[in-house]
């Protein structure tokens, strides 16, 4: 089980409650506002409510309730006439709420099969699931890294001549990866919640990933000059924003950097 419960998961469980607590308040205020006139009517609608209920995070009461109340009539009564009585029956719902269901369901929704080969001593550790589900959770965390790398915008086809250039090639594509993270990690030291990010359409980066800081120098762009002396000077086509800025000094760097 998942210490913590997925937030869409936990959203569609409080809907379902909701729900549910809803069509039973309907319940209850559509038997009472129709009573039978015969005991055996009351009984036969009890037996066939009780089937349909089935409510997973409440309890239901239900019981035929006997009434004796003045019959209706139509116009004024007369005075001193007493009113002539009638017996009815009513079906009478009592709900509550389940507290244990509603955990067992949280506990459900919470809860996943993870299929392995590992064995159950590994390396000299023993496995049990929570060490099990750290290390997939790990290799979850290493394949998201890796798909940075995977992705073809990035990374085109590559073709090398020999075998041994792969191996080669991959250290190249972890050490690029290792990098990466570095940075990435260097950035969010100094962007809180309090100073976020200015991202694409205003969007506030409060855990910016290295791909949106990247983004943010997208059109910086370097002009240079041939000087009659036919030295070349560079220099940046505009300002950097102050986000920019604020990168390039929490990594120990300035704009010199592209000049």
């Amino acid at each position: 089980e998942s210490s913590a419960l997925d937030q869409r998961k936990g959203k569609t469980l409080e809907k379902e409650r909701t729900k549910e607590a809803e069509l039973l308040r309907e319940e209850q205020a559509h038997w009472e506002r129709h009573p039978f006139s015969c005991r055996e009517d009351a009984e036969q609608a009890l037996a066939s409510l009780k089937m349909s209920l089935r409510p997973r995070f409440h309890q239901v009461k239900a019981a035929v309730e006997e009434i004796v109340r003045p019959k209706k009539r139509r116009g004024r009564p007369k005075k001193g006439v007493e009113p002539e009585m009638e017996t009815r029956y009513l079906l009478r719902l009592d709900v509550e709420f389940d507290q244990n269901a509603w955990e067992q369901a949280r506990r459900k929704a919470s809860r996943f099969v993870l299929v392995t080969t590992v064995p159950e001593e590994w390396k000299g550790q023993q496995m049990d699931a929570q060490e099990i589900l750290k290390l997939y959770k790990g290799q979850i965390s290493v394949e998201m890294n890796f798909a940075f790398l995977k992705d073809p915008f990035f990374t085109d086809e590559i073709y090398v001549k020999k075998p041994e250039r792969v191996a080669v090639l991959g250290y190249l594509f972890l050490l690029a990866l290792a990098i990466y993270r570095v940075f990435q990690r260097r950035v969010r030291q100094f962007i809180t919640p309090e100073h976020p990010l200015k991202g694409p359409g205003g969007r506030k980066l409060t855990r910016p990933t290295g791909q949106a800081i990247f983004q943010l120098f997208q059109y910086v762009n370097v002009v240079l000059l041939e000087l009659p002396d036919g030295r070349i000077q560079r220099s940046l086509d505009r300002s950097l924003t102050p986000d920019q800025r604020r990168i390039l000094q929490g990594l120990g760097l300035d704009e010199s950097i592209y000049v």
